[in-house]
């Protein structure tokens, strides 16, 4: 081998990746794209004569390999979320001050007071592109998965090594890089390119893209990585997922740092002192925005500091420390020409209006949202009308309004079918007078939207049973339960037709041995998805993945669930219970985040007189008869709490409960506990509901003898109604651990009734401190804080 063509691979490298990130990172380059592709080429001559010179993160291994059979769905380490949307300022605003209020611990909440904390935010131009997390160790890209549900997602690292944007090395002359380091961004498609490939997909007869976002999500779909490299995708870093150790404290520092390294980010973000030098980046951009290279929805703003935004965390779908303000979406004008009625899955009936089809934001859209009839009568949209539409999102045509001007005199009133558009049965109109269902539990479209929903990915994720396999098992007779997927053999699914893309065209092929038995194969698999996954699959109303991995931490099994009446199902979801039962408290005298579970119980007993508060009553609260319901059910939910023992039965005497109050303290804990708590019980008698049905105790019945797994996956013995040593702590991490990431621990501590925040001071009840604890150990110790070391949290864990 020729030390001369050692050196000269090795420079060829070195100046193909200077001419990457003089490119994509610094948006300053300095050849050609002809110049660039000629040291490329030289590159690829000389490495395929010194073959063992090849190394994977050469620049000429970009360009993809052969075609691979498929994606595997890899676990996030720390789950991405989705960002909440606004369009309306005061929203905003209103967004910044539940911020200011849960950073400062005590806002109340005015614009004055708001401005005067002057929380840092940092805005980015929103790209619209698709969702990504690059996994770094060593400095090297060892992974790049998709969003997926937030959870997992498809491992496209073949896919997204042929953008060139995206660094296959870091670069590491300044500093030490993290061993791990996970970077969340957006790959998009630049609008040049758009143009360019639509071009040439019109030239060769094919439909052209819809728009950019789709041309992306369709280009990372691809399982020809040289597909995917030809199509000039780039990468914008936004945000982070999992770092050790993570030296940066801010959302600034972080791009800050990241930059030199290689990974392109956004040079359009700012740090902005306050809300209104954000909102006044917002009102700037939007005339800015249509001059730039790609498509953009609107601005994100982020709270900068990370101790903040973990201590604001996050909501089941997104954080609470981000928000995206989305510009307002383009309209056009259609005539609607009809109204049918959809059914969902828990039997309730959706308008969707039909339009002469109109082009807007994109995509020719004919059909459009009217979601329920109340917004029917309020926008007074009738058959005949010129509407106006918007994309609600960017993605879901909706109508806006009635032209009323132009509304012909034949025009009809919407009206609610009488019957069920699909099974004739009786509809009916819910208690909040908004919503109408079909109550027959046997309905074809019901189910047929039910087990769409339970096939899906998130639930039983069986992979093959889309909507067109879906429709056909159905109309062959072969499904009709639930369970009749698990019985599906592969010579009832060789007859069947599925979707097939070729050459970027979908036709219909015979589904064929093969294929078949590739989706038994993941029917038999999903069989061990465990106890959440079923009840999220189920379509039981308002139990989603979060609400049924909340109730199976508390529940071993389904019979456990089963047996738990209404009352312990809403506490053990805890859904909005933790800050609602503080409020009782407090209004009681007790500060609940300084108090043991047994202090807490021996004051509730002896402040509200318990046992003789509680009334044994036939059928309804004795309190229910003297308008005090919700009170009473309030009040009976704190006791359960605590450890009580309260029947479904039980009532509340209010009179003996005023007594031991005295009227003062009964009247403040009259208004604390007599709001509304309607979240987690109203939820939890959903589930009770479906559960002890007909139709729930037969599903389950059937699920259990096809030999689904009824066992819960996230169960915690430790965990139960009377609470565990954790339950009402607030709890502060420091320090390097070695048994847990920070995230894993913060997610069970909490699932064990403690509250994680990021800051030490006189309201923090014990810090956890690892390796290397810095100044938060000081002053815990300075405050006499009670501290445990890992060995200690073991043996509690």
């Amino acid at each position: 081998m020729s030390s001369t063509d050692a050196k000269r691979i090795e420079s060829l490298r070195t100046q193909i990746e200077r001419h990457n990130r003089l490119y994509h990172v610094d948006a300053r380059p300095q050849i050609t794209d002809q110049a660039y592709d000629h040291l490329l080429e030289e590159l690829a001559a000389l490495e395929v004569r010194h073959p063992d010179l090849v190394s994977d993160d050469s620049p000429t291994q970009r360009v993809g390999g052969e075609p691979i059979a498929g994606f595997t769905t890899v676990t996030h380490a720390r789950r991405m979320y989705s960002i909440d949307n606004t369009y309306d300022r005061d929203e905003l605003l209103a967004w910044h001050r539940r911020v200011v209020k849960a950073v400062a611990q005590g806002s109340s909440g005015t614009d004055e007071e708001a401005d005067a904390a002057a929380v840092d935010y940092v805005v980015e131009p929103k790209i619209d592109g698709v969702a990504v997390s690059l996994r770094y160790e060593e400095g090297r890209l060892v992974l790049a998965a998709s969003r997926g549900d937030g959870l997992a997602g498809d491992d496209i690292t073949v896919n997204v090594r042929t953008i060139r944007a995206v660094p296959l090395v870091l670069g590491t002359k300044k500093f030490q890089l993290p061993r791990v380091l996970e970077i969340r961004g957006e790959i998009f498609m630049p609008a040049a390119e758009f143009e360019r490939l639509n071009a040439r997909r019109r030239d060769a007869g094919e439909e052209p893209f819809a728009n950019p976002r789709n041309a992306t999500a369709g280009t990372l779909k691809q399982l020809d990585p040289r597909v995917v490299g030809s199509r000039r995708l780039r990468f914008v870093a936004h945000g982070r997922g999992e770092i050790d150790p993570e030296p940066w404290t801010t959302h600034t520092a972080l791009l800050k740092a990241i930059r030199p390294m290689g990974i392109p980010t956004n040079p359009l973000s700012r740090r902005c002192r306050g809300i209104h030098e954000a909102w006044s980046f917002i009102e700037a951009f939007e005339s800015d925005r249509a001059d730039l290279p790609y498509e953009t929805d609107g601005i994100v703003v982020k709270v900068d500091r990370h101790d903040f935004q973990e201590q604001l965390g996050h909501t089941s779908k997104s954080p609470r420390w981000c928000i995206a303000y989305k510009y307002a979406a383009e309209q056009a004008t259609s005539i609607l020409t009809h109204v049918d009625w959809q059914v969902g899955k828990t039997g309730r009936l959706t308008p969707r209006a039909t339009m002469k089809p109109v082009f807007v934001a994109g995509t020719t859209v004919q059909h459009a949202t009217l979601h329920n009839l109340n917004e029917i009568k309020r926008k007074d949209i009738r058959i005949g009308d010129t509407v106006v539409i918007e994309k609600a999102g960017e993605i879901i045509p909706q109508v806006v309004r009635v032209c009323t001007e132009s509304r012909p005199t034949d025009a009809q009133i919407i009206e609610i079918p009488s019957a069920c558009p699909s099974c004739s049965g009786p509809v009916i109109q819910e208690e909040d007078a908004v919503a109408h269902c079909c109550v027959n539990p046997e309905c074809p479209a019901q189910f047929r939207e039910k087990l769409i929903h339970f096939c899906g990915r998130g639930q039983m994720d069986i992979d093959g049973l889309g909507e067109k396999v879906i429709d056909q098992l159905i109309d062959s007779g072969l499904v009709t339960h639930f369970a009749d997927i698990y019985r599906i053999a592969v010579a009832d699914l060789e007859p069947l037709t599925r979707d097939v893309k070729h050459k970027d065209k979908t036709v219909q092929q015979r589904m064929g041995e093969r294929y078949a038995t590739r989706i038994v194969r993941s029917v038999n698999e999903s069989k061990g998805r465990g106890l959440a996954r079923v009840l999220a699959a189920l379509g039981i109303r308002h139990i989603g993945d979060a609400m049924a991995r909340e109730i199976c931490r508390r529940f071993a099994d389904i019979d456990q669930v089963c047996s738990a009446d209404a009352i312990r199902l809403a506490l053990a979801m805890r859904e909005g219970w933790d800050e609602f039962r503080d409020t009782m408290l407090a209004s009681l005298g007790c500060e609940a985040a300084h108090a043991t579970p047994e202090e807490l119980r021996a004051f509730l007993e002896s402040r509200l007189a318990v046992p003789t508060v509680i009334t044994q009553v036939s059928a309804d609260w004795l309190a229910t008869e003297r308008g005090h319901k919700q009170f009473a059910r309030n009040v009976l939910l704190l006791l359960r709490s605590h450890g009580f023992t309260i029947d479904p039965g039980d009532g509340l005497d209010i009179e003996t409960l005023r007594q031991s109050l005295g009227t003062t303290r009964f009247g403040a804990f009259r208004e604390a506990a007599g709001k509304s708590f309607d979240v987690g019980i109203v939820i939890a008698e959903s589930l009770h509901a479906y559960l002890h049905s007909d139709v729930g105790i037969s599903t389950i019945a059937a699920l259990r003898e096809a030999g689904l797994d009824l066992v819960s996956q996230e169960y915690d013995a430790k965990q139960t109604d009377n609470g565990t040593v954790f339950s009402g702590k607030t709890i502060v991490l420091t320090g390097t651990l070695e048994q847990h990431t920070r995230d894993d621990l913060s997610a069970k501590l909490e699932s064990l009734g403690a509250k994680i925040t990021s800051t030490v001071s006189s309201r923090t009840d014990l810090v956890i401190a690892g390796a290397n604890a810095g100044s938060k150990l000081t002053k815990a110790q300075s405050l006499g804080i009670e501290i445990w070391d890992e060995p200690r949290l073991m043996e509690e864990l």
